[in-house]
């Protein structure tokens, strides 16, 4: 019968998998998953939101700001509970089993094969729009790139890491390029940043509505955490990687926000999922639009690796605790990969993504990852109560605030979500309702038991 236990520390030694990433591979997995498809299409929508370019950049800030607040929370929890798992395992020891299995199952069913999904769709329609495929082809495309992402991801946990961090280089150097040749050779228009808005500056709703899609092209950086029993030195790597992560992200989607706004005038912005597309044909003509479709391939391939890369060693957590199917903890002799748990995220994914649209998958998505990562956030204070002689080598700076910004800003959003897109947000609400009788289930069909050790 599952039991765990933690010692005078809170630390616990992952069983099974290596410790093979260093510094440089935990923040480039980080930031390989959180640069994916977003900021090629987002900026588009939030302009069409905002309208003029003060609110628009302020909103971006917001957005990093949100992000690194929730960063730095989860660093503080990484570097005292360096476990496989990541917020799996902060949750199970903050405020125990059900809620870990509330967030673990909802991980499972929708968090992270919808993501993949979802970007894997966005990949199929960028590789046919840049080699002129036929219109039937984008799933076929999206489920062979989601299947390719799965099976390199099987030679293990080393060779992951380093071909994330290829990808990460690659792209971000690109998106860079496009962002340099705006700002530095294109047509730009500087006096374009210092128009004002034509209605006054939007109200809170335009800033909760765009900031929707301004946070998920943020998301991701908290599956670094969920490789943690693969970090070299994760007390260390770990804290380093998020907020190194976070910093960099912010920095980029800002330079390249300013990019689009001197390049391109905002009814041409606002509204256009293209942007990137827009702005690179501007610049370089159709050949540019093409270049940029290939970048944005290989910045969608990158992040459908790295959510691969976490995805299944969340499970394999779970799976060690008694919360998730057995045959998901199993660990490759040869390779150190989770190969069980790697199959059924692909599995599912792959569910949504022949059964789904793209608006559909991306809207199930949204609706629950703000309740998931705000309960994530809250373990922080509920261990400062119940574990206050746990080691923390690294401390959240501005505690309590520094938490509290990524729970109110979270909290805004997801009311203003669901009172805009009601069906989105009672889909996160039902979920949460509907975890309760499937714990007893689990429960009673599996046996649970746990203690606690100090």
């Amino acid at each position: 019968m599952p039991c765990w236990a933690v010692g005078e520390t809170g630390e616990r030694t992952a069983e099974g998998l290596s410790r093979v990433l260093g510094d440089l591979d935990a923040a480039a997995l980080a930031v390989g998953i959180v640069v994916g498809t977003g900021i090629f299409a987002v900026p588009g929508i939030a302009a069409g939101h905002l309208g003029a370019p003060g609110p628009i950049l302020l909103a971006w800030v917001a957005g990093g700001a949100i992000a690194l607040s929730g960063a730095l929370t989860y660093a503080e929890l990484a570097a005292m509970l360096p476990r496989q798992g990541g917020a799996f395992v902060y949750i199970l020891h903050a405020f125990g089993p059900f809620a870990a299995f509330f967030k673990g199952w909802g991980s499972f069913l929708i968090g992270y094969p919808a993501s993949l999904a979802a970007i894997s769709m966005v990949f199929a329609s960028y590789l046919s729009s840049a080699l002129g495929l036929p219109e039937g082809a984008g799933k076929p495309v999206a489920l062979g790139a989601l299947t390719l992402a799965f099976l390199l991801n099987l030679r293990g946990t080393l060779f992951s890491g380093r071909l994330q961090t290829t990808l990460t280089a690659l792209k971000v150097g690109a998106l860079g390029l496009v962002a340099f040749l705006a700002l530095a050779a294109g047509p730009a228009s500087w006096e374009r940043l210092s128009s004002a808005p034509a209605d006054g500056w939007p109200g809170p709703a335009a800033f909760a509505a765009a900031l929707v899609g301004i946070l998920w092209t943020y998301d991701g950086w908290m599956n670094l955490v969920v490789v943690g029993g693969e970090v070299v030195d994760p007390r260390r790597s770990l804290v380093r990687g998020l907020l190194l992560a976070v910093g960099v992200v912010t920095a980029l989607y800002l330079v390249v926000n300013v990019a689009y706004l001197v390049l391109l005038p905002m009814d041409e912005l606002a509204g256009n999922t293209a942007v990137a597309a827009a702005a690179a044909e501007r610049l370089l003509g159709p050949a540019g639009g093409r270049l940029l479709s290939s970048f944005v391939v290989l910045s969608a391939f990158g992040a459908l690796f790295g959510i691969l890369v976490a995805a299944p060693r969340y499970f394999f957590a779970m799976a060690r605790e008694g919360l998730f199917f057995r045959g998901a903890g199993h660990v490759d002799a040869e390779t150190g990969a989770p190969r069980r748990g790697a199959t059924l995220i692909w599995v599912v994914a792959a569910l949504y993504l022949l059964t789904g649209t793209f608006e559909q998958v991306v809207g199930y998505y949204v609706a629950v990852s703000l309740i998931y990562n705000m309960l994530s956030v809250a373990a922080v204070y509920r261990l400062r109560v119940t574990q206050p002689d746990w080691e923390r080598p690294f401390r959240v700076p501005g505690y309590p605030v520094v938490p509290a910004v990524f729970l109110l800003g979270g909290g805004w959003i997801f009311a203003s979500e669901v009172w805009s897109h009601p069906v989105r947000g009672l889909a996160g609400l039902g979920l949460l309702a509907a975890s309760w009788p499937a714990w007893l289930l689990w429960r009673r069909r599996h046996g649970w038991e746990t203690r606690v050790s100090s």
